[in-house]
């Protein structure tokens, strides 16, 4: 290669002269040709340059030609991100694959979520088949941000179709939606000819009822259409449908926990959602947990509105670049579907106080730790699919707990971790109110509760030793006594089935074994706790519970079940 350098930078036996533009460069045929087809072709063949000293290249850049032509001569070449395309133009033109093969690694070390649209595009349009796969799952994988903060309208309507039709896309409609909506009208050129195209694609049935009614219903862009008119009419006449195909009456979901293996004597995490219809004691698994869900280092915070489960998962990672993820999840009751919803805008490690008032899911501080100089603490709004930011509660609580009481986001917890001082901190109206109370027990409050009326209920660490649990009122600003569950509390699920607060599974505290299957409901009126059924194998705990309404679906999988189970008892 030295040699080679010495004879291009001195002219000597050179015998072709390449111009670009204003540029010329003195260079070997066989050199040349040597390392490029294209050379090959255009210096040794039958055309015109064949004969002539002088050769021109058009539509190509003289400095990078000379780059190129550094890489011939001596082996070696530069990339920056300021010539990185037009090297990957001139090498395609020239055939230059390994000049293609190392431009397409710096790009990809360069890829993130603000250029993964851009350079998919250029990457497919120059062939470079596994980058373009690359971005392209970058893209689907953070599609909500890369939206916000990429530029859509690079893509063309064969990429966005790709993108809300892709078997791997696990995002929420109310995302494909506003994905859509932004490209179609586009910062640099309107596409509303291909929108009808886009929405026939996506199941509008299946977003929320608030952001329905006023982001789709609402759009004057869709309703200047009358085919896109129509599809919401069909969208909407869908949703009214599933409603009706509701039955009476609540079942208990529960939510992912941990479970015993009486024969190996481990510990299984369990990856699913089941649901318990008490009154007629039978149980059934409705799905499975997302994969990403699925792992031993993730933890969940669960809620439920109308018929659609609520997952916010916070887990590390370690063989990412970064350890800690969190993603946010719906799981619809009704369709039994589940979809990705987008992620929060900060890290809540570990369980966080996650609730719901009038319209707005809350995300309050990490690791059962509210701080008031912190930044964790946002809100999901189900009307505009995002989340944005909450100012943080007046003083720093730990054992946090926060519920959803008079449409008000209540957080307790005690001051600094002395089991004293119990705080009681409301936001109501975008104002945050607080007031310090005196705790009755010792104990510190685990992580679930249940409201029910104007009364909170606690079920302390330490319940099943002292025989008492408790339950804040938020009007009387008092604690009550309130007898322990008659089985095992510790590590229960628990939430309101009917006005009365509901338990299932655990532990007794005394004991690591799961010590019972028993579903118990609170009577406040006999102020006991009554067993109202038992919860089928395997027992769990450290598991969420929420109520939702029952459908046929439902309905029908628990009599199928039920009659399977009493054939094998026969």
């Amino acid at each position: 290669m030295e040699t080679l350098k010495n004879l291009w930078s001195s002219r000597k036996l050179c015998d072709v002269v390449l111009r670009v533009s204003r540029s010329k460069y003195h260079c070997h045929r066989a050199v040349l040709a040597s390392f490029s087809p294209f050379f090959t072709g255009l210096l040794l063949g039958d055309f015109k340059e064949g004969q002539d000293k002088n050769v021109w290249l058009n539509d190509v850049s003289s400095k990078i030609v000379d780059e190129l032509l550094t890489y011939v001569y001596t082996g070696s070449f530069t990339v920056t991100r300021s010539n990185v395309e037009r090297l990957v133009h001139t090498a395609t033109l020239f055939q230059l694959p390994l000049v293609v093969t190392t431009c397409c690694r710096y790009l990809s070390k360069q890829l993130c979520v603000e250029n993964c649209f851009g350079i998919w595009v250029f990457a497919e349009a120059y062939c470079c088949l596994n980058l373009a796969e690359e971005a392209r799952c970058l893209a689907l994988d953070s599609l909500p941000r890369a939206a916000r903060v990429g530029d859509l309208d690079v893509l063309s309507f064969d990429h966005v179709l790709f993108l809300i039709t892709d078997e791997r896309c696990v995002w929420c409609t109310e995302v494909l939606y506003e994905v859509v909506m932004q490209w179609a009208r586009g910062e640099r050129t309107r596409r509303e000819h291909h929108l009808l195209a886009l929405m026939r694609c996506l199941d509008l049935s299946r977003v929320n009822q608030d952001f329905f009614n006023h982001q789709i219903k609402k759009d004057p862009f869709l309703n200047m259409s009358p085919e896109c008119l129509q599809l919401v009419l069909d969208a909407e006449q869908e949703m009214n449908e599933r409603k009706q195909r509701r039955l009476p009456g609540e079942l208990i979901a529960q939510v992912g926990g941990t479970c015993y293996d009486q024969t190996t004597g481990e510990v299984h995490n369990i990856s699913y959602i089941d649901c318990l219809d008490v009154k007629k004691n039978s149980r059934v698994v409705l799905t499975d947990l997302p994969p990403s869900l699925d792992t031993g280092n993730c933890y969940l915070n669960v809620l439920s509105i109308d018929d659609a489960i609520y997952v916010l998962s916070s887990m590390e990672r370690l063989q990412y670049d970064s350890e800690k993820e969190m993603e946010f999840w719906r799981y619809s009751t009704s369709s039994d579907t589940w979809a990705r919803l987008p992620d929060p805008l900060t890290f809540h490690e570990g369980h966080c106080g996650f609730v719901a008032v009038q319209g707005r899911i809350y995300a309050i501080g990490s690791n059962l730790l509210a701080e008031k100089d912190q930044f964790y603490y946002e809100a999901y709004t189900l009307r505009d699919n995002c989340w944005s930011m909450v100012p943080p509660v007046p003083h720093t609580v730990h054992k946090i707990v926060a519920v959803s009481c008079q449409d008000k986001l209540v957080v307790l917890g005690y001051y600094e971790g002395w089991s004293k001082n119990y705080y009681i901190q409301t936001r109501h109206r975008g104002t945050w109110d607080y007031y310090e109370v005196e705790a009755y027990h010792g104990g510190k409050p685990q992580f679930q509760a249940a409201c029910v009326g104007t009364r909170i209920y606690l079920l302390p660490t330490l319940g099943r030793l002292l025989k008492q649990m408790c339950a804040f009122d938020v009007e009387t600003s008092e604690f009550y006594m309130v007898p322990v569950p008659s089985y095992s509390p510790l590590q229960c699920g628990m939430t309101v089935l009917d006005g009365q607060v509901v338990v299932t599974g655990g532990r007794d505290q005394a004991v690591s074994a799961y010590s019972s299957n028993a579903v118990e409901a609170y009577d406040s009126d006999g102020k006991k706790w009554v067993r109202i059924g038992w919860q089928g194998e395997p027992v769990r705990r450290a598991h969420s519970c929420v109520t939702i309404p029952n459908c046929q679906w439902i309905q029908q999988r628990l009599e199928k079940q039920e009659h399977t189970e009493k054939e094998e008892n026969n």
